[in-house]
């Protein structure tokens, strides 16, 4: 079994269609079947399976995806690690980052990381907690930086620095200053994410233990910190770090709602699989977050 085989078919896995996946390699379709076949011959199964004019992979198609994705980034690993020794190249890091530390951690940490190891490669994906652990329970995420779930049992973490979630709006909002009643913040509807994202559902909780109706969402986001300035000129509510409140007072565009209630304390740190997976570059900025922030 070639490890360019196992490579190809990942391939026809993205574009279930063998010409489309054959001229995304620069190869011939024939060529591209022959691979099939070998990988087929080794495996002694099935692998994919035509529907219509496309394809469909085997449950054996899937399984041998998942694991080839994985030898293919080990391999990729070792020869970064190997080029790392003979070059001092630090290789790559697949980051995955919360949108609030995007801002106010990951600027100090590239600069430190990049003086110490100039040619590292990060590949960086912002989102919310749930989509980055589903990509680091793929194997699609070195690492994420971002705030710690209370419970959590399946990645090591590693807590860096405190930060609060607290009610934000307009500056010109007619709750600004206002501890609000339950009837007055039932009138003005909210800018939230999903309600799968731990947070939403957090801040639900609160309101609803405090008397207090369920957010009326008008608007929802995958990311909240770039829509800022959505807030600054609506009468919408949300949800946000004040630590991003903080950097918007020389504007003086947001502020917080006081309402203790609904104060979401929580921890940013490390997530990770296991300290043995990280490559050198990734453990390189593991120890570098942990000396400026330190717990």
């Amino acid at each position: 079994m070639e490890l360019k085989d196992l490579s190809y078919l990942l391939v026809v896995r993205e574009t279930a269609h063998l010409g489309n996946a054959a001229q995304a390699l620069g190869i011939t379709q024939p060529a591209l079947t022959k691979c099939i076949q070998r990988l087929e011959k080794s495996c002694a199964t099935r692998l994919i399976l035509k529907v219509g004019r496309g394809i469909k992979l085997t449950e054996a198609g899937l399984l041998l995806c998942e694991r080839a994705q994985k030898v293919l980034h080990l391999m990729q690993v070792t020869r970064q690690d190997l080029n790392a020794l003979g070059s001092g190249a630090a290789g790559v890091i697949r980051l995955g980052v919360a949108a609030t530390a995007a801002e106010f951690m990951l600027p100090h940490l590239t600069r430190e990381l990049l003086q110490r190891a100039p040619t590292v490669v990060l590949e960086v994906q912002v989102g919310m907690n749930d989509l980055l652990q589903s990509r680091l329970r793929e194997d699609r995420l070195d690492l994420i930086l971002g705030f710690l779930p209370e419970e959590n049992h399946e990645f090591a973490t590693r807590p860096l620095t405190e930060d609060s979630v607290v009610v934000a709006a307009s500056s010109f909002h007619p709750l600004a200053g206002v501890h609000p009643t339950p009837a007055q913040l039932d009138q003005f509807q909210w800018l939230l994410p999903s309600p799968q994202v731990a947070t939403r559902q957090w801040l639900e909780q609160r309101l609803r233990s405090g008397g207090y109706a369920p957010p009326r969402v008008q608007m929802e986001s995958n990311t909240l910190s770039p829509l800022r300035q959505v807030l600054a000129q609506t009468q919408l509510l949300s949800f946000l770090s004040r630590r991003l409140l903080h950097e918007d007072m020389t504007q003086h565009a947001l502020v917080e709602i006081p309402l203790p209630l609904v104060m979401m304390p929580r921890t940013f740190g490390w997530q990770f699989r296991s300290l043995s997976e990280l490559t050198p570059a990734a453990r390189l900025l593991v120890d570098l977050a942990e000396k400026r922030w330190q717990w």
